[in-house]
């Protein structure tokens, strides 16, 4: 009987810290997501203003382009 009594108490503080264990795990794992996903909005937030830019810039070569062009053209015409 004291045997069963010594089991069931060690399996009860057994399970105490498992379920401790499991909830700093929790914790430690939603807080790493909330940073991961602070870091991922961060991140997205970062391409696309790089997509502008890079937009920007092709947009602005383009313009360049055909401003160089028409110069040679009228160059040769006259």
């Amino acid at each position: 009987v004291e045997q069963n009594l010594l089991t069931g108490r060690n399996q009860s503080l057994s399970d105490r810290i498992f379920s401790q264990q499991t909830g700093v795990e929790i914790q430690r794992h939603s807080r790493s997501n909330g940073e991961l996903k602070q870091q991922h909005e961060v991140l997205l937030s970062t391409l696309l203003l790089e997509q502008q830019l890079h937009s920007t810039a092709t947009n602005q070569h383009k313009q360049f382009v055909k401003e160089v062009i028409n110069s040679f053209v009228l160059a040769e015409s006259q």
